[in-house]
């Protein structure tokens, strides 16, 4: 019995020695974008940590309006899914989701569109099985992330049963890039009055590192001058002194100053601190993969 302890103690010591990674997927930004959070750490100490942030339909369709300059009824994109229309005949519908943009009442939801007999479907209910609510399933969400990362997602259209494949998302992105993260994204952009996503997204980090355990639930905002250090791989697209404001609304953590500014910042470390739990039960528990 003894034995058996050590050998066991043995194991969690040698298996904290090195490093172990989690990820934990989720719908963010109030839907519309599909986030993954990662965190490896090491003893309890966590040496990595980041998110992602990959824009949703609405946020890399193709422009179908007339004047080319806006997403209106009948747009469709197609995703891989491990769930969908996996015993299609017709290998460009076998695998996929495919979304349309479903305009009723002046009201456009990305909802999913099926094949039947003679074309595509949309569903009875606008709101039912929509976009954000098929990707709250982690495994479909880990395939759109892999997809957005592997440039696999594309823009089609659709003639009954015929499916044309057209653009991939990088090449019709609204906002520069897939990852709002990312350096060359020009999602909120850095202004004189805010710091922008990507300096928030570094704060966040930089300060989820140290704190990975803190009570993010119960984070308050205090007005707070903020400094920026510029550098150009955390936003490619900004000068860090075009930031002027004299203060910001910036989230305190136990008295701590997180330096991050944005209103999702609680949403963002509490999904750090899930992939972070993951992490340390991937250490102590062998799960299957």
């Amino acid at each position: 019995m003894k034995k058996a302890v050590i050998g066991a103690v043995m194991f969690l010591a040698a298996a904290a020695a090195f490093g172990q990674t989690a990820t934990k997927y989720y719908v963010a930004h109030q839907g519309g974008y599909i986030g993954e959070a990662t965190v490896t750490i090491k003893g309890t100490k966590v040496v990595e940590a980041s998110y992602a942030e990959w824009q949703g339909s609405g946020g890399w369709a193709e422009y179908n309006s007339p004047d080319g300059k806006s997403v209106v009824d009948g747009a469709v994109v197609h995703v891989p899914d491990p769930f969908a229309n996996v015993g299609h005949p017709d290998p460009a519908i076998a695998g996929y989701m495919f979304y349309v943009y479903n305009v009723q009442g002046g009201l456009g939801v990305w909802s999913q569109y099926t094949p039947g007999k003679t074309g595509f479907a949309r569903p009875s209910r606008q709101f039912e099985r929509d976009f954000e609510g098929l990707m709250g399933n982690p495994i479909r969400a880990a395939a759109y992330a892999k997809a957005a990362r592997e440039d696999t997602l594309v823009n089609v259209t659709i003639d009954g049963l015929v499916v044309t494949v057209g653009k991939p998302a990088s090449k019709t992105v609204h906002y520069g890039h897939m990852n709002k993260a990312d350096p060359r994204s020009t999602y909120m952009a850095l202004s004189a009055g805010s710091i922008g996503y990507r300096y928030n997204y570094k704060a966040t980090v930089e300060f989820f590192k140290k704190n990975p355990t803190a009570d993010y639930s119960s984070a308050v905002i205090k007005q707070t001058k903020l400094s920026l250090v510029e550098d150009r791989s955390v936003d490619a697209n900004a000068a860090a002194s075009e930031y002027t404001a004299a203060s910001d609304g910036v989230y305190f953590v136990a008295d701590a100053v997180s330096g991050a500014t944005f209103s999702d910042f609680q949403h963002y470390a509490l999904e750090l601190q899930a992939a972070y739990k993951m992490a340390l039960a991937e250490r102590a528990v062998k799960f299957k993969k």
